[in-house]
């Protein structure tokens, strides 16, 4: 997996970060683990972590590891740490293939970031490695970077100002397969009496509703809620670790105790 968010880091919580909006969200992850966890911890994995600030409100009420494929994103989570705006513990790792010991009694990778996956066997490597990070009765919530039956294309704006960064950005997401998204991230970036200007591009993949549930199913995962995404920010899966992962291994399918 390469995505590049290196240029994006240094300014990415002024422009991105919705603070009431990641509250909201962290209490709606900690209410889903009270009903449906089944385990006695609060160690919690934060996958794709950015630049920590879920972490800031999942801190209040879990034990929190995250990890990110960008070193730059995670030096900037570790930095207020070490500034001690809360407490928790970084890594730079990639989703499809980590090893952070554990077990964890809560996953959650959020805002769609499983869309960085390339293609459904990724996709399915990261479920699998989840699973094996979570005690049994653990809870994972996943949100998809929309699906295959629901994305639609369309052009996006802001501008605005915050901890004297002043930005305006628009973003361009067009499909151009039938499992691939492109966003052209087009930034303006003000700070310092300087004025600067990025374009970033992402390829996101797509992938159906079905391939979502038999990722999650043949990992070992009951989806115990499918939240809309009018009751969570993208939508999600709400999953509990209920039995062991399936695997193929040439003509068999064998199970792996998680």
């Amino acid at each position: 997996m390469s995505v590049d968010f290196t240029e994006v880091a240094d300014y990415y919580d002024a422009m991105y970060v919705d603070q009431a909006g990641y509250e909201k969200e962290c209490k709606q992850v900690a209410e889903l683990v009270r009903q449906y966890g089944k385990t006695d911890g609060n160690a919690l994995l934060d996958i794709a972590c950015g630049t920590g600030e879920q972490a800031r409100y999942l801190s209040r009420q879990f034990q929190v590891v995250g990890f990110d494929l960008s070193r730059r994103m995670i030096e900037i989570a570790q930095k207020k740490v070490a500034d001690k705006e809360f407490q928790a513990e970084f890594h730079v790792a990639d989703m499809c293939d980590f090893e952070l010991g554990g077990p964890f009694d809560v996953a959650v990778n959020l805002y769609g970031s499983i869309g960085f996956a390339e293609n459904a066997g990724r996709m399915q490597a990261a479920v699998r490695t989840v699973h094996r990070h979570l005690k049994n009765g653990g809870v994972f919530i996943l949100t998809p970077w929309s699906t295959r039956e629901t994305f639609q294309e369309g052009i996006f704006s802001a501008a605005d100002q915050r901890d004297g960064v002043c930005f305006c950005r628009m973003e361009v997401i067009r499909r151009f397969s039938d499992d691939k998204v492109r966003v052209e991230m087009h930034h303006l970036i003000g700070k310092d009496m300087n004025v600067r200007s990025y374009k970033h591009e992402q390829t996101i993949t797509l992938f159906s509703e079905t391939e979502y549930v038999s990722a999650l199913e043949s990992a070992g995962f009951e989806i115990v809620e499918r939240l809309g995404v009018d009751q969570f920010r993208m939508g999600a899966f709400v999953c509990l670790k209920t039995e062991p992962a399936s695997v193929y291994t040439g003509n068999a399918v064998k199970s792996i105790v998680g």
